[in-house]
């Protein structure tokens, strides 16, 4: 009975490496794998209680020093080895290499991730439990946070934990054409008790998802903003292609309460609001619905207007007092940039942008069907800066004769481009202005914010998804929203860097590799082979 307790150290040992490597393959100390180490623990120090004999007599042998000090040398090395693994794991340090930036998290993103004072955790559902692309994703904002936690998850395998993140979004997609199969699933992103779920099914999760999806679960509660009614605005529940639908939906997931208001109807501007869209009025506002709007915006609100070339209403009463010119104009260019996607004169394409956070960083070319012109006025306002946003190519000018089947650049009437296209707003607002509404308590703050474009068909659903535009709207809204850090992230292209070989380069590639390289080898291997039976 003895010689068999003798050889349960052995078993022991063998039963905790086993623990030990299944935790580190799992990452989670289940109860098989800890049941796994308790015995293996117990079988140890049986083991040695029944061997203590022979080790105290092997202790004073030469051959029993020699093993302890290779012992102690093995340790010694896993321990620095384990040791610079922590600390690198603690403090990872990623360099990328790639010529786009493709393993380079935003700016944004990262102004976000060192701003986070709390844990986010994100656990992902995906078939398998495993997803590389959105793995390498997340591995660098690990990277950049240590506040970011995530785990992949098997939803099959794990049924309750789907079950209680409401998960039924997962499996795997097929292209019809190309036959490559996409695993899709989803994101469920916390930070205390407020949750944000990212549910992709035909593309993968991008960075501009995750980021957003974490300023939200950071938010105390979702801002509102309101689309002004009653005067043949654009309509956000309107999903025909003139609509405003998708910009709805998009504002929506970007975690704002998207809601409309008649001003005559209700008369005020709700309390809760924080950015009312006025896209494109058919009709005169009543003076009355303006000086709601003026009052807001002197308690700190924001107003993104969007006004249309005649026979629209130009606002200019309105806007005069905020510093802007609305020309009575329709743009024209003809520099023949508007080519690239088939349009006409009629539709400027913008390609470069001023200085400004609302375009900063954007590189994405858009489009202004049938817009008017704006420009500051010569004579500043006190405390009012208005900032243009964009402006046409210098191929350009501001036909104001629109009865005319002769279109052409006439002077003094028509104005020479460069000209702009949307302008940017902000009045510093003093305290008795903010508190001037003591019946009001809604964006009491030190600026009131306006955006004003020429035209209120960039971002409508058949233009939304098409280059730059729905982009370029989101940004002015989370300007408007005092929420910069929603500017929209766009995907990082990946470079084709194939080199693409004639068949003559072919040819010669593989001489080298297959005979060539091969040949040397063999021959230098001969020659030593000879040289020393020689000696």
């Amino acid at each position: 009975m003895r010689k068999y307790l003798q050889k349960l150290d052995t078993l022991g040992l063998l039963l905790l490496v086993g623990a030990f490597i299944w935790y580190s393959v799992s990452n989670v100390w289940g109860a098989w794998n800890l049941a796994l180490a308790i015995a293996g623990a117990a079988l140890l120090i049986v083991g040695v209680a029944a061997n203590y004999r022979q080790i105290l007599g092997s202790l004073g042998k030469r051959s029993t020093k020699h093993a302890a000090n290779y012992v102690i040398s093995v340790v010694l090395v896993v321990a620095i080895v384990c040791g610079l693994n922590y600390i690198g794991q603690k403090h990872p340090k990623r360099i990328d290499t790639t010529a786009s930036g493709r393993y380079t998290l935003a700016p944004q993103t990262v102004q976000i991730l060192e701003k986070l004072d709390r844990d986010v955790e994100i656990k992902a559902f995906f078939p398998g439990g495993e997803h590389a692309p959105l793995k390498e994703l997340l591995t660098q904002y690990r990277t950049e946070s240590s506040r970011i936690r995530y785990e992949f998850i098997d939803p099959d395998r794990q049924p309750d934990i789907a079950r209680q993140y409401d998960v039924s979004t997962y499996g795997v997609v097929e292209n019809p054409f190309t036959r490559t199969q996409l695993k899709f699933g989803t994101v469920v992103i916390s930070q205390g008790d407020r949750k944000e779920k990212i549910e992709k099914r035909s593309e993968e999760v991008q960075e501009q998802d995750l980021t957003n999806a974490i300023i939200k679960v950071g938010r105390s509660e979702a801002k509102q903003i309101y689309f002004v009614q009653g005067h043949g605005e654009k309509d956000p529940s309107d999903s025909d292609r003139p609509g405003f639908s998708a910009a709805k939906e998009a504002l929506e997931g970007q975690g704002y309460g998207v809601g409309t208001v008649n001003l005559a109807a209700e008369g005020k501007v709700p309390d809760d609001a924080k950015v009312l869209i006025m896209a494109g009025p058919k009709t005169e506002p009543f003076p009355q619905e303006m000086q709601f709007i003026s009052d807001f915006l002197n308690r700190g609100g924001a107003l993104l207007l969007m006004v249309d070339p005649q026979p629209s209403p130009s606002m200019s009463p309105f806007l005069e007092d905020w510093g802007v010119t609305v020309n009575n104009d329709v743009v024209l260019d003809v520099s023949g940039a508007g080519r690239l996607m088939g349009t006409g004169p009629e539709i400027p394409l913008v390609i470069s942008y001023e200085p400004h956070r609302i375009t900063e960083r954007f590189d994405s070319m858009t489009f202004f069907p049938y817009t008017r012109s704006l420009e500051p006025n010569p004579t500043p306002l006190d405390g009012i800066t208005v900032e243009p946003l964009f402006k046409t190519s210098p191929d350009s000018w501001g036909e104001t004769n629109l009865k005319s089947t002769n279109l052409s650049y006439d002077p003094p009437e028509d104005r020479k481009g460069p000209l702009a296209l949307a302008v940017a707003i902000t009045k510093q607002i003093k305290s008795s202005e903010a508190d001037s509404d003591a019946d009001s308590d809604a964006n009491p703050g030190g600026a009131g914010r306006i955006v004003v474009t020429g035209t209120s068909t960039f971002p409508v659903n058949a233009y939304f998804p098409a280059q730059g535009n729905g982009n370029m709207f989101l940004n002015m809204v989370s300007w408007l929203a005092e929420d910069e850090d929603l500017i929209s992230i766009r995907p990082k292209q990946t470079d084709d860097r194939r080199i693409i070989l004639s068949q003559s380069q072919l040819s010669i590639l593989r001489l080298i590799t297959v005979f060539l390289l091969p040949g040397i080898a063999l021959v230098t291997g001969v020659l030593v082979v000879v040289n020393r039976r020689r000696r």
